[in-house]
């Protein structure tokens, strides 16, 4: 006898929950992303590429071609993060049995445990050993002048204008709101940073606040003192897709993307569990994470 799912709806439950992803997880759209949405087997890995810099030519006595350079990036889809939950029979009766907005509380938080796992890999990435330009800094002196200084390290090594951001933890962040020109807004153009605690774009790069582990990601980003990192897409390369749907009509998939502009793929899933006597739900993405253009990324630590 087929299980009865006691009507879960995983598209209104989605609808309901995704509001919460809005701006929490905006800096994956820091990263270089491969998120298109065929589902994959773990294990498999994804290939892309940058160019190198080039050259200007004369082109006075003719057009020979000349050689172009690009490095291929293979990000292994080697983790599949997810988190599932249950509810007993019990429990959804003293919810007036609406298991629905009973699941859509305890999604969003899940939804964010998961995503919060993608981007502590690329964090961990973030060590002198992948990435050798630094900036030593403590958050009290910490101002719109470093910015400046990092935007100008990273012209010099021809990183491009565009797509530039700084990821900062709490206390990096608030140090650049409470800056005078970022926090005044007859020179910043606006009352973001006095107003939202949102002063977002400073020399030419989008500021992002962490909540996440920056420090604390890995043992070497601790002892390293990482406190943020200012990059170009081409940095860090991330893949990820939909774990493969189980060949079982008793469960009920739905894979969905992120409404923010990395538009990540995850999979609900959901199904009754008549043994235990629990509504099971759970969410989960297939990913991978891997070092690109060493030069597109510059350290910010705290000593």
């Amino acid at each position: 006898m087929a299980n009865n799912i006691q009507g879960v709806n995983l598209e209104a439950i989605a609808e309901l929950s995704l509001d919460f992803l809005g701006q929490t997880f905006a800096p994956l759209s820091a990263v270089a992303r491969d998120f298109t949405g065929d589902p994959s087997g773990r294990g498999e890995s994804v290939v892309t590429r940058y160019a190198a810099g080039l050259t200007a030519q004369d082109l006075s006595t003719g057009y020979a071609a000349n050689d172009v350079d690009s490095t291929a990036v293979t990000v292994q889809l080697n983790s599949l993060k997810g988190y599932s939950m249950g509810f007993s029979d019990y429990e959804v009766s003293r919810a007036a049995g609406d298991v629905q907005w009973l699941t859509s509380i305890f999604l969003q938080p899940a939804y964010e445990t998961v995503l919060d796992s993608i981007f502590t890999d690329i964090v961990k990435l973030v060590v002198s050993a992948n990435y050798t330009n630094a900036t030593t800094v403590t958050a009290a002196n910490f101002d719109s002048d470093d910015i400046a200084t990092i935007s100008g390290d990273l012209s010099g090594r021809k990183v491009p204008r565009g797509d530039r951001n700084v990821i900062l933890s709490p206390s990096y962040y608030a140090a650049i709101q409470k800056d005078s020109i970022v926090g005044a807004s007859n020179t910043y153009g606006g009352a973001e940073a006095v107003r939202e605690h949102m002063g977002t774009r400073v020399h030419g790069m989008n500021l992002w606040e962490y909540t996440g582990a920056i420090n604390g990601a890995s043992a070497t980003t601790t002892s390293e003192n990482l406190q943020g990192f200012a990059l170009h897409p081409s940095a860090v390369a991330v893949a990820a897709r939909f774990p493969a749907a189980p060949a079982d009509g008793n469960v009920q998939v739905l894979n969905l993307t992120t409404p923010d502009v990395s538009q990540t793929p995850l999979q609900l899933r959901s199904w009754y569990d008549a043994t235990a006597g629990k509504h099971m739900v759970s969410v989960a993405c297939l990913y991978g994470v891997a070092k690109g253009q060493v030069d597109s990324l510059q350290r910010i630590k705290s000593a």
